[in-house]
């Protein structure tokens, strides 16, 4: 069946994981996410390589969707991570359903209230592991510096919330993780709560659980009217530039964190749509101290492994490798407030 509207198919999925989630009575009682069903571990799927481990003792249904854990080891000063990701036959089984109901939605879409949703997040993506990198670097140096973990991290575009699980488990006071849809958010509490709650791993780590940490919120980056960015030391975003239109958005973004005296860190995988949209809209703006045009640095970093359904990751993507970990080139962007001029916009004539 021919996609007419990949907009259309988007809102349809996340419609879908609404409804799933009323279908299979997985409730929440405060911030706590109750868990109706798991699956015994010899179902999981597996991965390999440098980058990821095994999944890890079962399957979880979140909010109607099956989810596994991912090993994510050996980050910087930190050790291993565990995520939370939609199997493949989970994200199969919503394109199916969108593609199905693709009519009815579109008739639909005027008299319901939802927000447009992706399954993007469900799954991860090569440059959260080098945005992560880099976060920790920068927190936990290992030159005799004193670890950097009175401080409060934003991260745009959560997903599967690898950056902000790294950031919590190198001890930073708050972290506040956000993203336009709330299925990102639940996978990330749910990691927070259930998969890395370990204290003591790190010698920064106060005690307190990671999820004591760990602020949850809806933010849409497009809407800068309604959802202005709170006033934090570090904002963070990895693979987020989509389209052009999230490109100009995050543009927007970074000046606006930069005005806060935020730190930004920026991670791109390659053949994003909104790379080009984002620099066009940053470097008019936004010079180094010494008069140089912002721009990514490539850093070295790993593909993703197991399948996406084509509709999430097109035939022949250089982010996702079917059996192990390939190096990839992720692209970078890190700027310092104290280290950057901003260009005043330019001055419409007047007849």
């Amino acid at each position: 069946m021919a996609v007419r509207s990949s907009r259309l198919l988007l809102f349809a999925l996340y419609a879908l994981v609404t409804k799933s989630c009323d279908n299979n009575h997985v409730h929440h009682v405060g911030s706590s996410l109750l868990v109706s069903a798991f699956v015994p571990a010899g179902l999981a799927r597996t991965r390999s390589g440098p980058t990821f481990l095994p999944s890890t003792k079962s399957h979880y249904w979140l909010n109607g969707i099956d989810c596994v854990p991912v090993v994510i080891p050996n980050l910087p000063h930190i050790g291993n991570i565990t995520i939370l990701e939609a199997t493949a036959s989970a994200q199969d089984t919503l394109v199916d359903l969108a593609l199905e109901d693709e009519e009815e939605m579109a008739l639909s879409t005027a008299e319901i209230s939802l927000p447009t949703g992706d399954p993007y997040g469900a799954v991860l993506w090569p440059a959260a592991s080098v945005v992560a990198q880099t976060l920790l670097e920068e927190l936990l140096l290992s030159n005799g510096k004193e670890a950097k973990t009175n401080v409060t991290i934003l991260e745009l575009g959560t997903g599967t919330g690898l950056v902000s699980l790294a950031a919590l488990k190198a001890g930073c006071q708050q972290v506040i993780a956000t993203d336009y849809e709330q299925l990102p958010l639940d996978l990330l509490d749910f990691a927070a709560t259930h998969l890395n709650n370990e204290t003591g791993t790190t010698t920064v780590t106060s005690g307190a659980t990671l999820s004591s940490r760990l602020t949850c919120r809806i933010l849409d980056m497009c809407d800068f009217e309604n959802h202005p960015l709170p006033v934090v030391d570090y904002v963070v975003a990895a693979d987020v530039m989509y389209e052009p239109k999230t490109g100009r958005a995050v543009a927007q973004r970074v000046l606006e964190a930069l005005r806060n005296n935020s730190t930004v860190i920026v991670g791109d995988s390659p053949g994003r749509a909104g790379r080009p949209a984002f620099l066009q809209g940053l470097q008019p703006r936004l010079r180094t101290i010494d008069n140089a045009m912002v721009d990514f640095t490539t850093v070295p970093g790993w593909t993703v492994t197991g399948p996406r359904n084509p509709l999430i990751c097109g035939p022949g993507s250089s982010s996702v490798s079917e059996e192990s970990p390939q190096e990839l080139a992720v692209a970078v962007l890190k700027l310092e407030p104290h280290a950057c001029t901003f260009v005043p916009e330019p001055q419409e004539s007047t007849p």
